[in-house]
């Protein structure tokens, strides 16, 4: 495995997502763009071609023109799918507004996102119908009648009316609100153009490439997972599998068997964990550690038999995984580690919404361990003098929805404050320390990031979350215990006395805090931190 600088990778660069999807169709018509499941029992797969995708987007944007829908916002509620992504680009395709809201969001909070971002339409999953029935002055349409919007719109288009085909993007004009996460409190509506999605397109896909198909399974109304893991990889003219439930993720990794995945960290976790149960409940977890040391020391002296002596943990990936790409949260070194010595690379990355989200990414070969990569091209990132990470760059927001002070607090002479603390090393790699906003601040007037704190607990095998927050200017830790440790105080009182030797008495967890639930978090598996401390504060 080399670990070196090398070039950049190179592939045609997009004007806006409309070039995207025209330009890969005069590359490739006829390769498979996306598959998908529409018969779980008789295991019947859909392919759509990237022509049939072109298509399918032509006719649902005119249907919209057909229907009046022009210079108009339309939400997009459902759980993954084929037709959300046609659904958001024949929006943003034709000068309307394309406005993601999380499925999972309650019927208030759906009724109060449409009404801030101005929506007069929303496409919807027949699943989520119930939670927008009582909205009044927004035209429905259900995703199950995609057949009879698709042919509508070709007998519009035969009948001559190409004003959607037609239509010329102007890049600068606002094309997407996506709203933030919101894990320390109410999110913001991210209003970004074709330029700023382009751009991310284009830099980032310079850093990583795929070599092979991919599985998507992050909710498509966060950019990570509809820009990065869907469209960057059209981009690559790649294949992708989407995962409308997680409760197939298991069935879909067999049947699928792809090469790259981008995933939350909770994923990567979730996996690791279920290997080492399975080894542990088999009696193979002492062999599989052996198998560990000796590739490892093979590795060193340039003899790779990762896949000889780990097949039977690849087959649980499907077989075939050979990269990660981890984001949206911070990444204990010890699993990149776990599953390179497995023969699965996870490449950590940094995006955040405002930003489109990529800002650095570690590379197919050249990673830096507890990094989160280098920088990607056409974006500056500097930091300030108390540790914030700024952005520059084409792919930073146009600003907040009809929030003009918010936008005027994180951007400065075009340089975005992220509110995420970090530094870069003397190869441009980004390493991120905390987040501002989290800091703790302790009566003798030091700050303390709960994040770095958190990683050394997190280590432990006992723990299975864990938040550090300030309390009476005292740091606790609130913990989620593995099921084997439920309850067991002695055992973390004792832990966390062991991490507090050797550190500064102002760094001294002071309290420990058992929960015997999981600490609520968003739709990309983020802990709410507002929520934690809301409680206690309740």
């Amino acid at each position: 495995m080399k670990n070196k600088p090398y070039p950049l990778y190179s592939l045609p660069l997009i004007s806006d997502l409309k070039d995207m999807v025209k330009s890969r169709v005069l590359r490739a018509p006829d390769d498979v763009a996306f598959s998908y499941t529409i018969d779980k029992e008789n295991k019947v797969i859909a392919e759509k071609t990237c022509r049939e995708f072109d298509e399918d987007i032509d006719a649902l944007g005119t249907f919209l023109y057909g229907k009046g829908l022009r210079n108009a916002h339309i939400a997009i509620i459902g759980e993954n799918s084929y037709e959300w992504i046609v659904a958001f680009l024949a929006a943003a395709n034709g000068g309307n507004v394309a406005v993601p809201i999380g499925k999972d969001e309650s019927v208030e909070k759906i009724a109060f996102l449409m009404k801030q971002s101005d929506c007069r339409a929303v496409f919807v999953s027949k699943n989520y119908v119930r939670n927008i029935e009582n909205i009044e002055g927004v035209t429905v349409f259900t995703m199950d009648q995609f057949p009879e919007y698709i042919s509508e719109g070709q007998k519009l288009i035969e009948s001559g009316r190409t004003e959607f085909i037609d239509y010329e993007i102007d890049r600068e004009r606002l094309a997407a609100i996506f709203f933030t996460s919101g894990t320390t409190g109410s999110g913001k509506g991210v209003m970004l153009s074709h330029k700023n999605m382009a751009a991310d397109i284009n830099s980032a896909s310079k850093n990583f490439e795929p070599n092979g198909n991919t599985l998507a399974v992050l909710p498509f109304h966060h950019t990570f997972g509809l820009i990065t893991a869907v469209f960057k990889v059209y981009n690559y003219n790649v294949s992708t599998f989407i995962n409308k439930s997680l409760r197939t993720i298991q069935e879909d990794l067999k049947v699928v068997k792809p090469q790259t995945m981008f995933l939350v960290p909770l994923f990567v976790e979730t996996f690791y964990k279920n290997i080492m149960t399975t080894a542990k409940k088999t009696g193979k977890e002492k062999t599989l550690n052996q198998a560990a040391k000796i590739s490892n020391g093979l590795i060193k002296v340039g003899i790779d038999v990762r896949n000889k002596l780990f097949k039977s943990v690849q087959a649980a990936f499907g077989g075939n995984l050979e990269y990660v790409i981890c984001g949206g949260a911070p990444l204990d070194p010890m699993y990149v580690k776990a599953f390179r010595t497995w023969g699965v690379h996870i490449l950590n990355g940094y995006g955040i919404t405002e930003c489109s989200p990529v800002v650095s990414v570690n590379r197919n070969h050249h990673w830096r361990d507890g990094s989160v990569g280098q920088v990607i091209s056409g974006c500056e990132v500097k930091i300030a003098e108390d540790g914030e990470i700024l952005v520059k760059g084409d792919n930073v927001m146009i600003g907040y929805y009809k929030d003009e002070a918010s936008t005027r607090i994180v951007l400065n002479d075009g340089w975005y404050s992220t509110g995420d603390l970090g530094r870069i090393d003397e190869d441009g790699f980004l390493f991120i320390t905390g987040r501002k906003k989290n800091l703790i601040i302790l009566s003798n007037g030091e700050n303390v990031s709960p994040e770095e704190i958190e990683a050394r607990i997190l280590i432990d095998k006992a723990v299975a979350e864990v938040v550090v927050y300030g309390e009476d200017k005292k740091i606790v830790a609130e913990i989620f215990p593995d099921e084997d440790y439920l309850n067991n105080q002695q055992y973390f009182d004792e832990l966390i006395a062991k991490l507090n030797q050797g550190q500064p008495l102002f760094r001294h967890i002071r309290k420990v805090r058992l929960r015997d639930t999981e600490f609520e978090k968003n739709s990309v598996k983020k802990i709410l931190r507002y929520k934690v401390t809301e409680n206690v504060n309740a």
